[in-house]
């Protein structure tokens, strides 16, 4: 029996109601997510990035002190092994002028010279400068073996300290190029919002900085500032001296930048920010929130004072005490300095430089 076939037309309504099946049979079906809570799901994990890029940035700190102690001891050392390959050159020298004269002289035998000195007063003259050559020699020799040693051990320290310095430059490259990844991907996720999500991230972070500004151009709400003394809003809290000082230069910068790696004059990160203030109060701290920990004197929570500073995040984090419950601190890539609770991340300790 002969098969029928469908006109042209049919044919084509058929594969196309076909196709329309199997694609509604396999097509995912999407979830249509609460716009709001969407928005606060991807700030999360932009916050989480940032926190990951500090904490990069702050490792990036530590390399970099570590790398410009390295190669301001390869300096030293390197000097070293410049005198002490000076004083083998020096040595050699004296030695081969010997060597050369007695060559010269022919090595004449004390007995030789006896019978070709003019007389017993002589040849007693001769020989006692001879020995006293001799003598000169021998601490000649001894000056040349020593000196070769500490040559030696220069070389070797001077091979350690730039292998250091190597590794060190490695270690720097590896942590910027963790903080610049972290930074990356916190963009990525802020370019892959929704027009109007975005604005509402960058309005969030636009209205955090105007609120520092203005405290920054009138912080006589939140401190009262005389010559001698800084004293907090809250009545029972006040500084004096250099926490004073560190105070001042806190406030002063608030709504500057954040930026990775920066300790002014406009821009900082978190252990920047700390180390200018309280460098404007006489005291000299490393750029980095670790080392600024364990260089100090550690207090309670419960007895910090205005100027002290607070450790947060593993050590990864660090700002300035200004009393009533509140710190100054630079957060993060794509935030301003600014004041924020002292409870608003995870306390490690606090110290009082």
């Amino acid at each position: 029996m002969a098969t029928r076939r469908l006109p042209r037309p049919a044919l084509l309504i058929v594969v196309l109601a076909l196709a329309l099946a199997v694609t509604s049979a396999v097509r995912p079906q999407v979830a249509h997510a609460d716009p709001q809570q969407s928005i606060n799901q991807v700030q999360a994990r932009i916050d989480a990035l940032n926190q990951q890029a500090e904490a990069a940035a702050e490792r990036y700190n530590a390399a970099q002190i570590k790398l410009a102690a390295i190669s301001k001891n390869l300096v030293q050392v390197k000097a070293r092994l410049t005198s002490a390959q000076q004083k083998v050159n020096q040595a050699q020298a004296v030695l081969g002028a010997y060597a050369a004269a007695t060559y010269q002289a022919g090595g004449i035998d004390p007995a030789i010279q006896l019978l070709l000195a003019k007389g017993p007063a002589a040849f007693l003259e001769q020989a006692s400068a001879l020995n006293q050559i001799a003598r000169q020699q021998g601490q000649t020799v001894v000056s040349l073996t020593a000196a070769r040693l500490q040559l030696a051990q220069s070389q070797r320290v001077v091979a350690q300290q730039l292998a250091a310095q190597k590794a060190a430059q490695a270690q720097l490259k590896a942590q910027k190029n963790q903080v610049l990844a972290k930074i990356a991907e916190a963009q990525r996720l802020l370019n892959s919002l929704q027009a109007q999500q975005r604005a509402a991230l960058l309005a969030t972070q636009a209205r955090a900085r105007a609120a520092a500004l203005a405290a920054r151009a009138s912080y006589s709400s939140y401190v009262r500032v005389s010559r001698s003394s800084v004293r907090a809003s809250a009545p029972t809290v006040s500084a004096s001296g250099r926490p004073a000082a560190a105070l001042r230069y806190a406030f002063a910068h608030l709504g500057d930048p954040y930026v990775w790696g920066a300790a002014g004059p406009h821009a900082f990160d978190c252990s920047g920010l700390t180390m200018m203030a309280w460098r404007a109060a006489g005291v000299s701290l490393p750029h980095n929130a670790a080392m600024q920990y364990y260089g100090m004197r550690h207090v309670p929570i419960s007895q910090l004072q205005p100027g002290d500073l607070v450790f947060y995040l593993g050590l990864n984090h660090v700002g300035i005490y200004i009393g009533g419950g509140r710190i100054i601190d630079a957060p993060h890539p794509g935030s301003s300095v600014e004041i924020v609770g002292l409870y608003s991340m995870p306390i490690v300790g606090a110290g009082r430089p």
